[in-house]
């Protein structure tokens, strides 16, 4: 079964991105806008293997401010999405943290190179991507929210997220 390591981000205007991925993202009615800390794996390890792994990572991290006001993405692949500018650093130290990990390294996709993102339009043409980038890139953004756990999912065969853990992360540091 898939499983992967992914933040569900409260985001002040939950209205607003859920707009733009109930028309353009044909994983809408499957998941919730989030970003991906591991992307989908398979693997033969136990599900309490894997908290135990994750958990010994997320548990060093205080919780943290996440902002998105940047419109991106991977157009021939027919991807959109809504750039994290704040936060960003401690996405990426935690992916790269978790993939570290002898268990998840085998799973790390090189071919992508990890930008923090929340993916707002995916299955498009690279035409109608191309046009939708220039879209919304004439709006203005600033979805904020604050980060206090990580969840781990098992993704069905119907491709619904399916929550099986979350892990807090520490008390945010007012430093």
């Amino acid at each position: 079964m898939l499983r992967s390591v992914l933040i569900f981000p409260q985001l002040n205007d939950m209205f607003t991105i859920n707009r733009i991925r109930q028309r353009y993202d044909d994983l809408y009615e499957h998941i919730a806008p989030h970003i991906s800390l591991v992307f989908p794996f398979d693997n033969e390890l136990t599900d309490e293997t894997i908290i135990q792994v994750v958990t010994d990572i997320i548990k060093k991290q205080q919780q943290f401010k996440l902002r998105l006001t940047d419109v991106s993405g991977d157009p021939k692949q027919g991807y959109v999405w809504l750039v994290v500018d704040q936060g960003s650093k401690i996405l990426t130290e935690l992916h790269d943290a978790l993939y570290a990990e002898p268990i998840l390294n085998p799973y790390y996709r090189k071919d992508l190179p990890y930008q923090p993102h929340v993916t707002v339009a995916q299955g498009l043409s690279q035409l109608q991507a191309e046009q939708l980038l220039i879209e919304l890139q004439n709006e203005t953004y600033d979805l904020t929210a604050t980060i206090t756990e990580v969840a781990i999912e098992h993704i069905l065969e119907n491709s619904d997220s399916a929550v099986f853990t979350t892990i807090c992360l520490g008390e945010r540091d007012e430093n």
